[in-house]
């Protein structure tokens, strides 16, 4: 069975014509520990941004996402209307700035198709819904090949996970075979030292009792068998179709920790050199997660 999941880094481009209006819809998105959505849909159906950022957030759970959608219309639909009201009071104004200054010539069409005021772009309500009627099918398909796109992305990401796991589930199986005979690496440790310090002199009943002491202290046991709980549910959430990367953010959380807490326990430097190890191999595991959705 392929385990699918998508990496937050994507980019799709649809465009059609639907019922006489030409649609284009751009999409990009990066990492992101939430969901951003950035849409722009232009000024004269700018009513559509918040339909279209609906519509995404069925389909992304994560990530920043920029939208953009174009609209053109193919033919007259009365979208262009005059502001008379507007048109009037511009030019009376230029008029008298051309009376008062004496200066020559008429007030043209031209000079008053310079301000933008005049001529509104004022979608009807049967025209909005032509056109998100026009955007849905295309934003959809763009929607369908970001999602592919990511998903390819996902299978790189996999990889690179399954063999930082692999390498992880190792070395938590030497640090098994480290920690056994703890006791007896404690009892030399401890007499070694107890005999330098008073010239040979040992009371073994003394050291006996430290040496437990100092293994209940830097017994890691506990610690090995939720490294490989850890581990087996990093695997099984990766198995799981759907949104997982803020639970594996998590679990990497929760990894760091008991490597950690072993490399503080323990006074062998072999336990302590793999636990660094582990933490390097946790650290770009969860480089690799905060880019899955």
């Amino acid at each position: 069975m392929i385990l699918l999941i998508r990496s937050m880094t994507g980019y799709s481009r649809a465009e059609s014509v639907v019922d006489g209006i030409n649609v284009l819809v751009e999409l990009k998105t990066v990492n992101s520990k939430y969901l951003n959505l950035d849409v722009n849909s232009g000024e004269t159906f700018a009513e559509l941004e918040l339909d279209v950022s609906r519509y995404i957030k069925e389909r992304i759970k994560r990530g920043t996402v920029k939208a953009r959608v174009e609209i053109s219309l193919i033919e007259d639909s009365g979208l262009l209307k005059p502001d008379f009201g507007t048109a009037t009071s511009i030019y009376a104004s230029l008029k008298a700035i051309a009376d008062r200054l004496g200066l020559g010539g008429e007030v043209s069409i031209d000079s008053m198709t310079r301000f933008k005021e005049i001529l509104r772009s004022r979608p009807s309500e049967e025209l909005a819904r032509r056109v998100w009627n026009a955007v849905v099918p295309v934003l959809e398909k763009a929607l369908e090949s970001l999602n592919r796109d990511r998903e390819r992305e996902g299978l790189n990401l996999l990889k690179a996970l399954e063999d930082y796991l692999d390498k992880l589930q190792q070395i938590s199986s030497q640090l098994k075979k480290m920690s056994d005979g703890m006791v007896d690496y404690y009892r030399e440790f401890l007499k070694k030292r107890v005999e330098k310090l008073f010239d040979g002199e040992l009371d073994e009943n003394r050291l006996e009792q430290e040496v437990v002491l100092l293994a209940e202290k830097a017994d890691i046991s506990e610690e090995l068998v939720r490294l490989d709980s850890h581990i087996a549910s990093f695997r099984e959430t990766l198995s799981n179709d759907g949104d997982c990367g803020v639970q594996l953010d998590f679990i990497c959380q929760e990894l760091h920790r008991e490597l950690s807490t072993v490399a503080s326990k323990s006074k062998k430097l072999e336990i302590s050199a793999l636990s660094v190890e582990g933490r390097t191999l946790v650290n770009k595991l969860r480089e690799q997660v905060q880019n899955i959705e």
